[in-house]
């Protein structure tokens, strides 16, 4: 054969395994972790079948202390652009931050529909018409019926959680179920009496569940969890036993929770007041969503809890986690411009302590005691709070009822990937039918198993929340630098046309400098400034941009050589 039958023999062959490969690709799940494996926080998944595919959640999570500047880190779905998908709808399992927190920065790229529940498609809507958004919300059917949604069939079983309307997806695909378990726990008795129907799980695996992709956070924690109605008596214990007025501060987003304080509170003759705007705005949308309930009289506003005696309010706070920015935190630090602690006054935490979040905790405690109050915490009384996740045992029982073919585990540190499992196989999935993936590593499953596939890029999205700019790197080193070596302005006007200066340049010094640096620091750094300016040639001097480049050397190097520091400099020469 001639050299270029050869060659259009091997571009025939080419396309022939490039066609072979798609229609392979066509007869196999594929899952794409964007989020929420390998780490807590920012959960997204998208599963593909052939090039049509759905995303389950779009979380976001707090920024390190490192990212200065930035509000929200949510997923980078850069890599999505590359993968040429046909997407049809963002699905939502509940309405945690951590699951819906990334929509108002993700969503506008991709304008999909989206899909919930009740109460979480009103917490989405709050969400989005605060950045001005206002996207497609369709709520799922009730329980047992199926959403075509591309050529996916899905469902949402009730699950119960730390918040209302939680859900798990039931996915189907040509080769069987997906089921996404979402943050879920067994609850046998709901503060709102929807228990988890257990028995549309089994249906599911009596019907064949493919693959089992199921919350991880608890997975290394013994048992079951505890009911959330032990909470209750407890709260109503503390509360009873107060002298003065009573803070309670808890998650904003558990409205059970918040429906046992106002009941407790209630019950021992208390009014209850709300402080913090989410926690406002989530009691008011499930109270108009009749899924929360108050007695005549019993709510008041922050302004009336001021003028009853101490001993007939309670207040609700948001800021369990030590945010500075929450309502919790001002009381406590006495900038609340009308409720303060005062001498006697109790400040329960109905929670637990997100990992990371110690410090901060800790703090607002001294300056709850600074100012005469004192503080009772689940960890001094367990039963102050219940996780909203499943345990071990309920984790097992999530296998045993879908009976997967494949399992793979999601939310959580690869740690808890492991352990989950371990559970189960223990439970009965052979090992070799179970995968360990993380954030940028795509799972497939076909009619030969269940493997890791491909990598693609994935990693995370600073963004600043108010002005909704994402922060790249070198802004994000920016930062860091102002806040590690500090920030000048150094002011210097000229002349125009004459090139001489007038009068001594103006420095201001910012971030990391502020703690370090005293006027006469700023004054001597001024004096050398305005000699070195009097120095520079004419030229240099009308020649804005090389002036000022002259501006920010020398300062620069005149901190480092005095107190060791290498400040970023902002330069401004002004013509008059």
């Amino acid at each position: 054969m001639s050299a270029k039958g050869k060659a259009k023999e091997g571009r025939a062959r080419s396309r022939r395994g490039a066609a072979s490969a798609k229609k392979e690709e066509a007869k196999a799940l594929r899952c794409f972790p964007f989020g929420g494996v390998g780490e807590f926080g920012k959960n997204m998944m998208v599963y593909a079948w052939g090039r049509d595919a759905v995303i389950v959640d779009c979380g976001a999570t707090l920024p390190e202390a490192s990212h200065h500047g930035v509000d929200a880190v949510a997923p980078d779905i850069s890599a999505l652009k590359e993968m040429n998908l046909r997407l049809h709808a963002i699905l939502l399992t509940h309405g945690h931050d951590d699951h819906v927190g990334g929509l108002p920065f993700i969503w506008p790229e991709l304008r999909l529909p989206i899909y919930g529940l009740e109460a979480t498609l009103a917490v989405v809507r709050k969400k989005m018409e605060h950045f001005g958004h206002r996207p497609q919300l369709k709520q799922f059917p009730k329980l047992g019926r199926r959403t075509r949604i591309g050529p996916f069939l899905v469902e949402a079983l009730p699950v119960t959680h730390s918040i209302m309307d939680a859900a798990s997806l039931a996915i189907k695909t040509p080769l069987g179920i997906v089921v996404h378990t979402g943050d879920f726990r067994f609850d046998p008795t709901p503060i709102d009496g929807r228990a988890t129907p257990l028995h549309r799980l089994a249906q599911w695996g009596d019907e064949g569940v493919l693959l089992l992709a199921s919350d991880s956070t608890n997975a290394t924690r013994q048992g079951a969890a505890p009911s959330e109605r032990i909470v209750g008596p407890t709260l109503r214990q503390v509360i009873a036993g107060a002298q003065g007025r009573v803070f309670v501060t808890t998650f904003a987003s558990n409205m059970y929770r918040v429906q046992q304080i106002v009941d407790a509170a209630h019950a021992c003759g208390r009014k209850v007041a709300i402080a913090g705007t989410s926690l406002e705005q989530t009691f008011a949308a499930m109270r108009d969503l009749g899924r929360v309930h108050v007695p005549p009289g019993a709510l008041i506003s922050l302004k009336e809890a001021t003028e009853l005696p101490r001993e007939q309010t309670l207040i609700i706070a948001t800021g369990c986690q030590g945010e500075t920015r929450a309502a919790m935190a001002a009381i406590a630090q006495g900038r609340h411009p009308l409720i303060k602690i005062q001498s006697g006054d109790l400040v329960v935490f109905s929670s637990s302590v997100i990992p990371g979040n110690e410090r901060a905790v800790a703090r607002l405690f001294d300056h709850i005691y600074r100012r005469g109050g004192r503080v009772v915490h689940a960890g001094q009384v367990p039963s102050l709070h219940v996780s909203g996740h499943a345990y071990a045992h309920e984790l097992k029982m999530m296998i045993q009822l879908t009976r997967p073919r494949y399992f793979m585990p999601v939310h959580g540190e690869y740690r808890y990937l492991v352990e989950h499992r371990e559970l189960a196989v223990a439970a009965g999935v052979p090992f070799e039918r179970t995968v360990i993936a993380e954030n940028g590593q795509s799972v497939v499953v076909d009619a030969q198993g269940i493997r890791l596939g491909d990598r693609f890029r994935t990693g995370a999205l600073l963004v600043d929340a108010e002005s909704l700019d994402e922060i790249d790197e070198v802004m994000l080193r920016d930062r860091r630098k102002i806040a590690q070596e500090g920030l000048v302005t150094a002011i210097v006007v000229i002349a125009a046309g004459e090139g001489t200066l007038l009068g001594p340049p103006q420095l201001v010094a910012r971030g990391a400098l502020q703690a370090h640096v005293q006027e006469e620091l700023l004054r001597a750094c001024a004096e050398d400034l305005a000699q070195h300016v009097e120095q520079m040639d004419r030229e240099t001097l009308l020649d804005r941009e090389a002036a000022q480049e002259e501006v920010r050397l020398f300062v620069r190097r005149w901190f480092r050589k005095r107190i060791g520091r290498r400040p970023m400099v902002l330069p401004v020469v002004m013509e008059v």
